[in-house]
């Protein structure tokens, strides 16, 4: 009888648009009071909002909505919550909000949301309709690895495409891999080991249209520049070239960057004047 009144009070907290009230049940949620939870109010969880949701409400009021519903399905959804809600789970909220709701499940429950959310993220094939949402998204999930909420494995395929994604979509690759030194100590070098997705986010980099701000270029000024080996580097693109388990396209991609250092002025010229491109955008039809 406690759980099914835990359940109510939880609900009527959504009713109500009180975040404030989910984040403070969250000490005493146990495994089946959320699993009563979600099945309770997981269609109105899943559901898209119209704009019909949005009449009679200020920005503000509807902006709590959105921070209640997320907080409320990170907190008793399922591990592959952000696939069956939507992104805006762990973007909306205020980054401690999140921590808050993460650290209050499972580890085990970390750890498979942690999967399952890159998985469905790397899967998403309308890379340019989220333009700058990558980075926000690699920002946020960045804030969580950092902070210990979760753990990912950050050689793995999805993460790597989300990393590509994401700094593709900064004002800088090389600008964000300066400001987050690890990357270029242990990330970075995952990308020269045959994994498809991962080639094919390298290869989409360069449909957009700054030819300066691609992973390419990129990598090889950060050589250059002495953040990356330049040796190293060197021997991973051509260990890559040669690599039978990779495709044609794939290989070839890897093969121009020992070019690209033997002779820097092949790289395509940065603007020396004006404001930067506004992150990268796919080519528009002339």
């Amino acid at each position: 009888m406690s759980d099914v009144r835990s359940v109510s009070a939880v609900v009527a907290s959504f009713e109500a648009d009180d975040s404030d009230g989910v984040l403070a049940a969250l000490s005493g949620l146990s495994d089946e009071v959320r699993a009563g939870t979600w099945e309770a109010l997981r269609r109105r969880l899943c559901a898209v909002p119209g704009p019909e949701q949005r009449q009679g409400l200020t920005a503000q009021a509807w902006s709590e909505r959105v921070r209640t519903r997320a907080v409320l399905a990170l907190a008793v959804g399922p591990v592959d919550v952000v696939r069956r809600v939507g992104s805006f789970v762990f973007l909306h909220p205020p980054a401690s909000d999140i921590d808050r709701v993460l650290t209050s499940r499972t580890p085990e429950w970390r750890q498979a949301f942690t999967e399952a959310t890159l998985r469905a993220e790397a899967a998403e094939t309308e890379v340019g309709l989220f333009g700058p949402i990558w980075w926000d998204i690699w920002r946020r999930l960045r804030h969580l690895e950092l902070a210990g909420v979760l753990q990912p494995d950050s050689t793995s395929g999805d993460y790597l495409v989300l990393m590509v994604r994401g700094l593709l979509f900064s004002d800088s690759i090389t600008g964000a891999i300066r400001a987050d030194p690890d990357l270029a100590e242990r990330s970075v070098w995952s990308l020269f080991e045959p994994s498809p997705g991962v080639q094919k986010a390298l290869l989409g980099s360069e449909r957009y249209w700054n030819p300066a701000n691609t992973w390419r270029v990129a990598l090889v000024r950060l050589a250059l520049a002495g953040v990356l080996d330049r040796q190293r580097l060197a021997a991973a693109a051509a260990a890559a070239a040669d690599d039978a388990r990779m495709g044609r396209n794939h290989r070839s991609w890897y093969r121009r960057i020992p070019q690209l250092l033997a002779d820097p002025r092949l790289l395509p010229q940065e603007a020396d004047q004006g404001p930067p491109p506004p992150g990268n955008q796919l080519r528009r039809p002339t």
